[in-house]
């Protein structure tokens, strides 16, 4: 009985362990509202954390919560076996991060920084500028960016930040993978979600079988993709358009984009058109 117990007293601390790497910080009420526990129940889980792991977390009296020590993300950087632990399997399902809550990444391809993720989750909450290094494929040399961020997404195999640049004047996505020596700042953000017109522009995305397709393959991908109709149309926002039909491998270029490589087609592209990669 008594390895019963312990084994749910690990499953229980490990659950707010990933809830506190991917977060950045942990608080009586995010415990009562992400395991539906009454207060004392989630003060006594507050407790048994503190005591099983107190390098890994520090009071913040301004915040009223246990914020994630540089400590316990080093402790996972050097142990694989926790990361996977950690980053992997039956995560906590917290929503989408898209103002206000978060998507927890799983542990993957990607391998993106619980600790950049967490910096930048705790930004967007607390509604403040986040610094950082940044690196990309127009500019590869790495430079520091500011920004306001008021959305994580994940888009195919990546994850990216959404914000206002002020290098740029204007909102931007980053690659989280790209991304290194983020530092949350004071002060606050004065550009918020409500302000990215890309953001919020709702784009009608219609995809049907490639037309190079023979009729016998076209009803093939029909019934896979479309339960069997002709089309299926969707709607995306304007900046994740080019991401979803990479993910989807949809031809926009049915001349030089074919079949095998490309068994889906884009049908409105002019309607897309602003939206889409160079091809």
């Amino acid at each position: 009985m008594s390895d019963r117990r312990s084994d749910v007293q690990d499953e229980r601390l490990e659950r707010v362990a990933r809830l506190l790497i991917w977060e950045g910080r942990l608080s009586r009420a995010r415990l009562m509202e992400q395991f539906g526990l009454s207060g004392t129940r989630a003060s006594e889980w507050l407790k048994e954390f503190r005591e099983a792991r107190p390098e890994w977390v520090e009071w913040d009296s301004r915040l009223r919560s246990l914020v994630t020590t540089r400590a316990a993300y080093r402790a996972i950087e050097k142990s694989e076996a926790a990361a996977v632990e950690l980053m992997g399997g039956a995560e906590p399902d917290i929503g989408v991060l898209d103002g206000d809550s978060a998507l927890i990444l799983p542990w993957d391809f990607s391998r993106v920084s619980p600790y950049i993720f967490s910096r930048l989750r705790l930004a967007i909450k607390d509604g403040v500028r986040i610094g950082f290094n940044y690196s990309s494929m127009s500019r590869p040399a790495v430079h520091s960016r500011v920004i306001e961020p008021h959305s994580i997404i994940r888009a195919g195999r990546r994850w990216h930040v959404r914000g206002y640049c002020f290098e740029r004047r204007d909102f931007r996505d980053f690659v989280l993978g790209r991304m290194s020596d983020v530092l949350l700042t004071e002060e606050a953000s004065s550009h918020r979600s409500a302000e990215d017109a890309k953001w919020n522009r709702s784009v009608k995305v219609r995809l049907v079988a490639h037309p190079a397709l023979s009729a016998e393959q076209m009803q093939l991908v029909r019934r896979e993709y479309f339960a069997g109709t002709a089309a299926r149309s969707t709607t995306c926002r304007g900046p994740l358009v080019p991401y979803f039909i990479q993910e989807l491998r949809a031809a926009t270029d049915v001349e030089r984009q074919l079949p095998p490589d490309y068994q889906l087609a884009l049908d409105n592209r002019e309607e897309c058109k602003e939206w889409l990669f160079p091809t």
